[in-house]
């Protein structure tokens, strides 16, 4: 009888610590959650590399059209003898991936505009010439960074103050890089219209840029 009781005893014991180890749960895996948010972003600015800064007054004096060049001959005037390069769209947007919409965007793009409120010479167009991007390494690709409009835009005549032109298109997921990256811009002026409707005259413009928002 007390072999007997021995064994039950012994039993007892091997089945309390089998459960003891199922209620636990362990295993040789051990996991958690990990959550990542992602904004979307959109910010732009402009560098001028003629002075180091972000852009500010850009002044085209017509008076020196007049004084020198071809247009110091009597009976011409030509516009394209004035222009202004070297300013720099630097931009970073991040955007949805295809599989990860869920209200956000896919692209976005840049447009340009004269400022409401703005003045500008009759029968003349601020033409802004844009070169494709030139990004930083791994700060995206040639795809994500945009496609500029061939040509360019014309402000005033063609593209009337208050309006939006299309100036860079289907930017996706990038950052340019900082001062000389990004979009090149070259500004010149063109005759647009009959030359009877310029008239002398202090003119002030806002040029305006802007990325797309989320």
């Amino acid at each position: 009888m007390k072999n007997v009781k021995f064994l039950v005893g012994a039993f007892t014991i091997v089945l309390s610590q089998s459960l003891s180890a199922q209620d636990n749960d362990d295993t040789n895996i051990a996991t958690h959650i990990l959550d990542v948010n992602v904004p979307e972003v959109a910010l732009l600015d402009i560098y001028d590399d003629n002075t180091g800064t972000e852009a500010a007054a850009i002044m085209f004096d017509m008076t020196n059209v007049t004084l020198s060049g071809t247009n110091a001959e009597a009976g011409l005037y030509a516009f394209q003898d004035v222009s202004y390069s070297d300013l720099y769209l630097n931009y970073t947007s991040v955007v949805a991936g295809a599989a990860n919409v869920n209200g956000f965007d896919l692209d976005r793009k840049i447009n340009v505009q004269f400022e409401a409120g703005s003045t500008f010479p009759g029968n003349l167009d601020l033409r802004i010439m844009p070169e494709a991007p030139v990004i930083i390494v791994d700060g995206g690709t040639a795809d994500s960074a945009g496609t500029v409009m061939p040509g360019g835009v014309a402000l005033g005549a063609t593209t009337p103050i208050g309006t939006d032109a299309l100036l860079v298109d289907s930017i996706e997921s990038v950052y340019t890089g900082d001062e000389k990256h990004g979009v090149r811009l070259t500004y010149t002026l063109e005759q647009n219209g009959n030359f009877a409707g310029y008239y002398a005259g202090t003119y002030q413009s806002t040029v305006k840029y802007t990325l797309t928002d989320f």
